[in-house]
């Protein structure tokens, strides 16, 4: 399968996105995956699964994924998922233990939007409200830096030496969001969050690009369209604006062309697009 990938600044990510078809993407360095609406081969090695809502496309390879790790004597998947969805997947996923015979090792995860929880020591994650058609959520990777005081920045070494031996505490924790992860969503998911927009990389549907399928309709559906991002270009505050989830009735090289047109070049200087690799191209 002929997959995506994008890298920056240290963060790597591969998968897949169609509107309607699937969209799996995952961050191997972090044992991380967000959605899974179908599996590739390896795809169930990764232990953390971040659900953003339950359609199919999302969702339809998570049974398969849990399956093939209780097959695999691997340790039980770490779900999280909208709370709203808690007892319909809890029920759901014995349902499929009992058709396959055997038992369904799972962790189930509610998240409380908001709320972050540690992936190790660098990296944490949270859950935040987007607006689609079911209860839905994206998340945001935040990764914790120690740095020092700005009221100590200007002393050197020998100075900085004698500040720990007296036991002066020097440092601080920085914790900064580098990472979103929209699902499908109304605008509002990146208005609405200002983690969102100052993520150094945003990873964000765009599921509609022209006239024939209008704002209107578009939000009607839960998605955002290229002229609302377009509308609120300014809002944006991310080093890297990822688009996926295109409708699959565009070509690439319309959806190229248009996302161009329609963007200010400031913004359109840092859109990448989450193609598969032969496609990947931006110029």
């Amino acid at each position: 399968m002929d997959l995506a990938e994008f890298e920056y600044s240290g963060i790597k990510i591969q998968g897949y996105s169609e509107g309607g078809i699937r969209t799996s993407i995952i961050w191997p360095n972090l044992d991380l995956a967000f959605d899974m609406g179908n599996t590739y081969p390896g795809q169930t090695r990764y232990k953390n699964l971040l659900l953003t809502h339950s359609h199919l496309d999302h969702f339809a390879g998570v049974p398969y994924y849990i399956s093939q790790r209780s097959l695999q004597r691997l340790q039980p998947p770490n779900i999280y998922y909208p709370k709203e969805i808690h007892n319909d997947l809890a029920e759901l996923f014995k349902i499929y233990s009992r058709l396959e015979d055997f038992e369904y090792k799972v962790n189930l995860i509610p998240m409380e939007l908001g709320k972050r929880l540690e992936l190790n020591k660098q990296y944490s994650f949270a859950a935040h409200k987007t607006f689609h058609r079911v209860p839905s959520q994206g998340y945001t990777v935040y990764e914790t830096k120690v740095k020092l005081k700005p009221e100590y920045a200007d002393l050197n070494q020998s100075e900085i030496v004698k500040l720990k031996e007296r036991g002066t505490e020097i440092s601080q924790k920085i914790i900064e969001p580098v990472f979103s992860f929209s699902g499908d969503t109304k605008i509002e998911y990146v208005l609405e969050h200002e983690d969102v927009r100052k993520s150094k990389v945003l990873f964000l549907e765009c599921t509609y690009l022209d006239e024939k399928k209008d704002v209107e309709h578009t939000r009607l559906w839960g998605h955002t369209h290229l002229f609302e991002i377009a509308e609120h270009a300014e809002k944006f505050e991310n080093e890297r604006l990822i688009l996926l989830h295109f409708s699959p009735r565009y070509s690439y090289k319309f959806i190229r062309e248009q996302v161009q047109k329609k963007l200010p070049k400031y913004l359109w200087d840092r859109v990448e697009f989450f193609f598969p690799a032969k496609h990947s191209a931006k110029k």
